[in-house]
């Protein structure tokens, strides 16, 4: 067990699951106490339960809706009294809301991917930065959607844009504090979204799309597991990424280097399979 982030605490949201499931596990396990945010609880305890299993840290769920901005206020509130400081914040929750292009998009899916994607982030800022009384690191979790053009995401693409855009000029407004702001982009991330119910038809699925293959996407031809982000996120983090800020880090096997491409049929997946 490495103890790069040891001593230190660590709030993630969207923890439940996924990207942000495994980024606590890896930040515990480099030493982090975690507070495990999720709009889902029982999802965040589940997390929770995970991190004991396997670390001796810390760890605390807390329920939020990082777009409801009286719900983050209470969650720093929280923190404050459990951990009484913040040294990392990753800003990892989101939702998507059905692709299509603008022409059809209703008011009320943009103000929902508006208030969670973009509005969350802000919020848990907002009320956690104060927290960093010693100065910290704040990860964003933003996509290579934000970069990438690709048909009919323009909602949830333009919200990830926006929070690059927002890493950066976060690292201008916080370096004098010592805190260092970064974002990592993913491209295509096998979570339990995409993981058929059946336990040895999951295990498979998670296999055959996590190994290089011919017709796979980017570079690297193959999608990625959780915790390969999650390994960029520590990174960033820890006291390793010293002289990093104000960047935006690709971890999607090169797709951005070599174009997303409109179609992956071939490799079994689709468009609408993306989660970051």
């Amino acid at each position: 067990m490495s103890d790069r982030l040891s001593g230190t605490t660590a709030v993630v949201t969207g923890g439940g699951s996924g990207i942000g499931a495994a980024t606590c596990l890896r930040l515990a396990t480099h030493g982090a106490s975690v507070a495990v945010v999720d709009c889902d609880r029982e999802a965040a305890d589940t997390t929770v339960a995970e991190i004991r299993s396997q670390t001796d840290r810390r760890a605390l769920a807390v329920k939020t809706d990082v777009g409801d901005e009286a719900a983050v206020r209470r969650l720093s509130e929280t923190v404050a009294d459990e951990f009484g400081s913040v040294d990392v914040l990753v800003n990892n929750a989101a939702v998507r809301v059905d692709p299509r292009p603008v022409t059809e998009a209703d008011e009320e899916s943009w103000d929902r991917i508006l208030a969670v994607n973009l509005k969350g982030v802000a919020f848990c800022c907002k009320y956690l930065v104060p927290l960093m009384d010693d100065g910290g690191a704040i990860v964003n979790v933003a996509s290579n959607g934000a970069t990438v053009a690709r048909p009919n995401w323009s909602q949830y693409d333009a919200t990830k844009g926006a929070v690059v855009s927002m890493t950066q000029d976060m690292a201008c407004d916080y370096a004098a504090d010592g805190i260092r702001v970064n974002a990592v982009s993913p491209g295509w991330v096998i979570t339990e979204y995409h993981l058929p119910d059946d336990e040895a038809a999951a295990r498979r699925f998670f296999e055959e799309r996590t190994t290089p293959h011919a017709d796979g996407p980017g570079v690297l031809k193959r999608a990625a597991a959780p915790k390969e982000v999650a390994d960029a996120i520590c990174f960033l983090a820890s006291e390793e990424a010293s002289f990093v800020t104000a960047a935006n880090i690709p971890v999607d096997g090169g797709v951005a280097a070599v174009g997303k491409g409109l179609s992956w049929e071939s490799f079994g997946g689709s468009d609408s399979d993306e989660v970051n």
